[in-house]
């Protein structure tokens, strides 16, 4: 598909943060950590609009790998002159470190429908075997019946992979006055709301490892609540609680082991294991709007062998 003009516009600035660092979580790093968005077209807009790309990438190390006729796994649509590479192409020639822990993945408008199930999955994989913690994917805009089909197909897929967020941009995008002519296509207050509607997804997975947080952030009103039986074998599930805030306010997870966060375990339920056994198991929720993120953790339970 091919780009089309976005008219850069002056546009304010919204200030974003995420919330200070809880015992247990990644530490800030110099340049915020590193978050990989893939787009095609669409989130190209991010780079026609200077203010757009700043607002979402405040505070984090962001790589932009956006261009017009980019697909999931085979070569891009013709586009001056050349086939743009493929998201696992990239993913493929890219080191765990270039990726970083969070990705977000805003492709689909110029792959059929009746390949997206498996593209998607290949790619998901790709990333996840990759140390990818958080893949946040990316809705489309519902203009035809191929970009529903597609819609499914991640909803599905977010489903059988819990690892997987999905972003509604279809949801978020109903009504606004953001697009060219195409109903696809983002003019610059579009490029604006699409940073808007991604910046919390970034900010929860991102955690105490973004900047220290400032503005309105979410509030917690009732603490997350473990459900289950704290048994080796069984699961346990993470309710998020109650927070109060500016919307949209978007949910991460974090499982603690006697007080230490566990790496990549970043869904809401969790399957206790022999290494939890004897041990207090807690979990931790980080709910983030466009202003900042902040952090509620639940009492912890002991975990008992399946014979006790």
């Amino acid at each position: 598909m091919r780009g089309r003009v976005v008219f850069v516009a002056l546009l304010a600035i919204v200030s974003s943060a995420a919330s200070s660092a809880l015992a247990g979580d990644t530490p800030p790093t110099a340049g915020g950590p590193r978050v990989t968005m893939f787009g095609d077209s669409i989130a190209d807009s991010l780079s026609y609009v200077p203010q757009a790309r700043d607002l979402l990438g405040a505070g984090i190390d962001l790589r932009l790998e956006l261009t017009p006729c980019r697909k999931l796994v085979p070569p891009g649509c013709a586009y001056m002159g050349t086939h743009p590479p493929s998201v696992l192409d990239i993913v493929k020639s890219s080191s765990a470190a270039d990726l970083g822990d969070i990705v977000i993945v805003d492709v689909g408008y110029n792959d059929p429908p009746n390949n997206y199930d498996s593209d998607m999955a290949t790619v998901a994989g790709a990333l996840l075997s990759r140390g990818v913690g958080h893949l946040i994917w990316v809705t489309m805009r519902e203009e035809t019946d191929g970009y529903r089909q597609i819609n499914e197909i991640i909803r599905n897929e977010a489903r059988r992979e819990p690892r997987i967020t999905v972003a509604d941009w279809e949801a978020a995008s109903r009504g606004k006055p953001w697009f060219n002519p195409d109903g696809l296509h983002l003019n610059a207050d579009g490029a604006t709301g699409l940073a808007n509607f991604l910046r919390p997804y970034v900010l929860a997975a991102c955690g105490s490892a973004c900047a220290p947080r400032s503005g309105a952030v979410p509030r917690n009103v009732q603490p997350p609540l473990l459900r289950g039986t704290p048994v080796v074998g069984n699961a346990l599930r993470c309710s998020p609680g109650a927070w109060v805030g500016s919307q949209p306010i978007v949910l991460s997870y974090r499982w603690l082991r006697n007080e230490r966060v566990l790496a990549g375990e970043h869904t809401p339920s969790r399957v206790l294991r022999a290494a939890d056994r004897g041990k207090r198991v807690s979990c931790r929720v980080w709910a983030a709007n466009t202003n900042g993120a902040s952090a509620a953790t639940s009492h912890a339970v002991l975990v008992r062998p399946r014979d006790s």
